[in-house]
């Protein structure tokens, strides 16, 4: 199979050349349901000489008026509350409503969901967050799940999401400076 990291040519960038045969099927993609809003509000956010403008956290609120976003849904790590109660408040100053979603909601105990432990524990319940997310955000923003709760959050949400923060406790969540960093 080609590789992309590999090519030399970069003929995709140069001159459209479609080594996997996707074209077809993307451009499907693009031209259905809200997919075409999405990608004319995207442009907005990068083209015309502003990417490098706005702060991910400013495009972020920039996008969901932009789309019409109603109801903001915020799952985050009980870690991190502090921090999501900081976007709760900003957002909500943007004149968007937020719906948080702490990663514990539910109250599911760890041993009724991982036969191994045997605690009375609190788990983190990703899937509970996108179930009621699913049910009441028209958009979500997550910040911080866990490295497999996220997994599990992003398998079972049925509704549009971005990721605003992602968790690295060795690196301030700065995972950049994990990869710099690897040896």
């Amino acid at each position: 199979m080609k590789n992309c990291l590999d090519c030399s040519a970069k003929s995709c960038r140069k001159n459209g050349a479609d080594c996997f045969g996707l074209k077809e099927k993307s451009l499907d993609v693009y031209s259905s349901g809200d997919n075409q809003k999405t990608v004319q509000n995207s442009s907005v956010l990068v083209d015309g000489g502003r990417a490098g403008e706005l702060s991910r956290f400013q495009e972020v609120v920039e996008f969901c008026g932009l789309q019409g976003y109603k109801q903001i849904g915020l799952a985050y790590c009980f870690g991190m509350e502090s921090l999501a109660q900081d976007v709760r408040e900003k957002m909500e100053g943007a004149g968007l409503k937020i719906i948080p979603a702490r990663c514990s909601m539910g109250g599911v105990l760890e041993r009724d969901i991982d036969p191994d432990k045997t605690n009375e524990v609190y788990s983190c319940n990703p899937a509970g967050q996108a179930e009621f997310l699913n049910r009441h955000a028209d958009f979500v923003i997550e910040m911080g799940l866990c490295l497999g709760h996220d997994v599990i959050f992003h398998q079972q949400l049925k509704i549009p999401f971005t990721v605003l923060l992602v968790k690295d406790r060795v690196y301030g969540h700065c995972p950049l400076e994990g990869i710099r960093n690897y040896s």
